[in-house]
């Protein structure tokens, strides 16, 4: 199948006008890092669910691609595959909903909230709900989410390796990894 979000020449679509690969990338980690900052030093409103997520999305890359916020529409994979795209609106409603039902992880105390915020990053990475972007918009996302709950998460101190292997077993049905990753990172206010 034919990738709808990319140039015949690989890279992705974008806004900028930018048909190489190295400099989509430069611009686009330039950019995203100002909107990061920027959605650090002001919340982004929501109800915690995938509206939410893609509003995070289309912040942190509206600048950049024509398709931020939207919902991927093919399969993507990196080492295993995502939620099929068909899927991702039913399996992202069981996800935030549990997610409400748990109070938003607001009254928790650190060992629960360690374990729940793994199972709700475990669960948003298999969803995978973009074409690009994901790991930049679920931790905003959770770094938001947590704030409320009155912790801080120190993603600039994670392990991308130690991250990549904790979200194989988490896709896998062991959370043991991102719970001890979490476990570093996150502290309360």
């Amino acid at each position: 199948m034919t990738d709808p979000y990319s140039e015949p020449n690989g890279v992705l679509r974008n806004s900028l006008g930018i048909t190489d690969a190295t400099e989509l990338s430069e611009a686009e980690a330039d950019i995203a890092a100002v909107e990061l900052a920027i959605l650090d030093a002001e919340p982004l409103p929501g109800s915690y669910d995938l509206a939410h997520l893609q509003a995070f999305h289309r912040q942190i890359f509206g600048s950049v691609y024509p398709w931020a916020g939207e919902l991927r529409t093919i399969e993507i994979s990196k080492g295993t595959s995502f939620c099929p795209s068909i899927h991702i609106v039913s399996f992202a409603k069981d996800v935030f909903r549990k997610l409400a039902d748990n109070n938003h992880l607001r009254s928790s105390d650190h060992r629960e909230f360690i374990r729940a915020l793994a199972d709700l990053y475990g669960d948003v990475n298999a969803i995978h709900p973009f074409r690009e972007g994901n790991g930049r918009t679920q931790r905003a996302f959770l770094a938001q989410l947590a704030r409320e709950a009155g912790y801080t998460i120190s993603w600039q101190d994670m392990d991308q390796e130690e991250n990549i292997a904790a979200s194989v077993a988490s896709f896998n049905a062991n959370n043991d990894l991102l719970e001890k990753m979490l476990d570093a990172l996150v502290r309360p206010v």
